[in-house]
């Protein structure tokens, strides 16, 4: 199945937070105890310039901006920050909504983040399966509105 589209517009320098509640074809939240989150943006799906990486599970979260220059790497470079993806989550980040992801960066990474149109996307490793399974579950741009106030 194809991925959903959604497009995202963030503040530069803002904190950035995103909810949504990944569900099966009944509308039922999926438990995602067994998944690892990975989401990256980019300015273009071919180039190998990250500008924000953010990974989850419901045991442990990181997020990695591109620092100064605005982008890395993978592999090389990136600033840690604050956030990541936290998994069976409500839109405040409480336990206990299953199939509900967040995302979260904090105002300092996103400050990196130059304007302008990026793409992402937003994928769902099954950790439980051998080989792991992995379904990107969104994608789409990720605009951002230039900061004035520094």
């Amino acid at each position: 199945m194809s991925a959903g589209e959604y497009d995202i517009r963030v503040d530069q320098g803002s904190t950035f937070k995103f909810h949504i509640t990944y569900m099966d074809s009944s509308d039922v939240g999926i438990t995602l105890d067994m998944y690892q989150a990975n989401m990256q943006i980019r300015r273009s799906a071919s180039t190998d310039q990250i500008l924000l990486s953010l990974q989850g599970t419901t045991a442990s979260v990181a997020v990695t901006g591109g620092g100064s220059t605005g982008y890395f790497t993978s592999g090389t470079g990136g600033t840690g920050g604050t956030g990541g993806i936290f998994l069976n989550v409500n839109k405040n980040n409480v336990v206990g909504t299953t199939g509900g992801i967040l995302l979260q960066a904090d105002f300092e990474t996103m400050q990196n983040i130059p304007k302008g149109r990026h793409f992402y996307d937003l994928e769902l490793k099954h950790l439980g399966k051998t080989p792991n399974e992995v379904t990107r579950i969104l994608k789409g741009v990720f605009e951002v509105d230039a900061e004035v106030t520094r």
